[in-house]
């Protein structure tokens, strides 16, 4: 059952699905562990108790979970290793991601094993090498490879990720083989070429549902070599029935760090819908848009504001915007986008901020037509304010407020490129102060979302210090956070690939021309790089963050203040950087 990826069928049917999936994951994982044919690979009972009462916590969190959340029905994954032997339902230590991996494979495959040490730098995905290191082949050259899925649910939609990798060392420097995908008889891509010391992710693009899947993988015109397959990943999602904010959210109380508790006046603040056609001047001037909706120029008593309406077609609702009002009525740091006041009149929606003149940070790194281009001073201000506002709700909210959307293109600079960090719709407030996670459902923007939280739907302060840790590497490269390209490498791997190679002048923003003080970068480099670690537990807290910040900021601008003549950011310098695969938060 476990091959075909059929968990709920696993599970006695009297409890009708009433389980949280994670918890089931983790209990099937421990009793597999435990009958092991090899008495070498199975826990001490010690080691079974831990798990299983980290199994009772998953489960108590999610009963103390609005029920409308429904999170065992958000996203569920199935990842199949087609492997040569049949061992255990199994996390892999090679996978950054922590997925849990299902031996499949057919009587008539032939099976390949090498123990190539895979670079998967440059996939965005980062199978593990275990995996890559096997694959399947038909019996027969001529024949297909075809794998069937049988979905539970014939209307749930999947998504599907292919990872090929050649394990025949003499095509090392050839491409003699090509494989074409079809799903259900129709061609979905190829001819894709495995590569040799690294891994090809390929995904479906779009949804797939029906009561029946089969992947046929064909040798394409011009191939040599029969079709290879090492992995299949696939997710399948199912709609939510509600909002992604929790609606016990909205009734949490944040306290700010000046002791200052209790309710406020809404209606202070309000503006009806006549009122804000009259600031925008029948919503002339438009300055951006988003999943929420599109943002006017307004003026408002002589000030400008930024005037942001939900579209009747937004992603996002009426939760996400009750919870970003009276968080931001709540909650106020320089380092934060102002609320100026909200619509909420009949179908009409809107939230009106502080009007930031600088537009968001993405613009200034990826705009070709921004003639000025951010000096690295600029930069680490920019980080440091930003981090100052994030730490705020981390450390100065009782109990912490956690953001789960932080990206460039939410923050946004004033006239004088102050930094704010804005978007608090999709943000949560754990239930109490001294909780140290909570289960929620996955929002977030992909690249900037921790794949620890996407995993496991464990929110901490952690998730954010991980989507920081990208927005760092925005600053530090001027790149996109995800390569549009065939590889789709994500920013975190391009960095590690160039730091293997010692190669630090070409991970900054060539626009910079090398001005800058090496010392600086270096530091910025590593702090992002621990930020960004797929181990939550060894990322810094935004405190460390700042506190690093401050201090590159204090590098930078000592080396500006010192006479041209000296021209420190050219001296030899020795930099010594810690390059293990799980880098450890800020060690000294």
């Amino acid at each position: 059952m476990l091959a075909k990826g059929d968990i709920k069928n696993v599970v006695d049917p009297r409890l009708h699905g009433d389980f949280d999936i994670n918890s089931v994951w983790k209990a099937i994982e421990i009793a597999m562990a435990c009958v092991s044919p090899n008495s070498a690979k199975r826990p001490t009972m010690a080691q079974v108790v831990m798990e299983l009462n980290e199994c009772l916590a998953i489960q108590t969190d999610r009963g103390e979970v609005d029920d409308e959340t429904n999170l065992k029905d958000s996203v569920e994954l199935v990842n199949l290793n087609l492997h040569s032997e049949l061992f255990p339902l199994a996390r892999l230590k090679d996978d950054a991601c922590d997925r849990i991996w299902s031996p499949y494979r057919q009587s008539n495959w032939l099976i390949l094993s090498s123990l190539i040490n895979f670079n998967t730098l440059g996939s965005t995905y980062q199978p593990p090498s275990t995996v890559l290191q096997t694959g399947a082949m038909p019996g027969n050259d001529s024949d297909s490879l075809v794998i069937v899925w049988v979905p539970n649910d014939p209307t749930a939609e999947y998504y599907f990720y292919l990872y090929f990798a050649e394990l025949d060392q003499s095509q090392q420097n050839k491409d003699d083989r090509g494989v074409d995908v079809y799903l259900n008889g129709v061609f979905r891509g190829g001819p894709f070429k495995p590569p040799y010391n690294t891994s090809l992710t390929v995904h479906t693009g779009e949804s797939d549902h029906g009561q029946r899947l089969e992947f046929s993988f064909n040798k394409s015109k011009k191939s040599l070599l029969p079709p290879i397959l090492n992995g299949i990943e696939l997710h399948q999602l199912k709609p939510f029935h509600q909002l992604l904010t929790n609606q016990q959210d909205t009734g949490n109380k944040a306290t700010q760090s000046n002791g200052r508790s209790g309710s406020f006046e809404l209606k202070n603040q309000r503006f009806s819908y006549s009122d804000v056609v009259r600031m925008t001047n029948n919503f002339q001037t438009i300055i951006g848009k988003g999943g929420f909706g599109t943002v006017y120029y307004g003026c408002l008593d002589d000030t400008q504001v930024a005037v942001k309406m939900l579209s009747p077609s937004s992603i996002q609702g009426y939760k996400e915007f009750q919870a970003e009002v009276e968080l931001l009525m709540r909650v106020h740091h320089k380092n934060l986008a102002s609320l100026v006041g909200y619509c909420d009149d009949g179908t009409n929606m809107g939230l009106i901020y502080e009007f930031m003149a600088n537009g968001n940070l993405e613009t200034h790194l990826l705009d070709k037509k921004v003639a000025d281009i951010l000096n690295w001073e600029k930069r680490l201000q920019i980080a440091t304010e930003a981090a100052l506002g994030l730490e705020y709700l981390h450390s100065g909210c009782k109990p912490p407020i956690v953001h789960r959307d932080v990206k460039s293109t939410n923050i946004l600079l004033n006239e004088k490129f102050q930094a704010k960090l804005a978007d608090f719709g999709l943000s949560r407030i754990f239930p109490t102060e001294s909780g140290t996670h909570m289960l929620a459902s996955i929002a977030g923007t992909p690249g900037h979302l921790d794949p620890e939280y996407y995993i496991s739907s464990r929110l901490t302060e952690k998730s954010d210090v991980y989507s920081f840790g990208v927005v760092l590497l925005e600053l530090i490269t001027s790149k996109t956070v995800i390569e549009k390209s065939h590889a789709r490498t994500h920013i975190s791997q391009w960095v590690s690939f160039m730091l293997a190679k010692a190669d630090i002048k070409n991970v900054v923003d060539p626009r910079l021309h090398g001005d800058f003080n090496i010392n600086s970068v270096w530091k910025v480099v590593e702090i992002a790089m621990a930020c960004v670690s797929p181990n939550s537990a060894k990322r810094p807290t935004m405190t460390q963050v700042v506190m690093e910040l401050n201090e590159c900021l204090a590098i930078e601008t000592g080396c500006r203040e010192v006479d041209d003549e000296t021209d420190l950011k050219d001296s030899v310098e020795l930099v010594n950087f810690n390059m293990h695969s799980e880098i450890s938060p800020l060690a000294r």
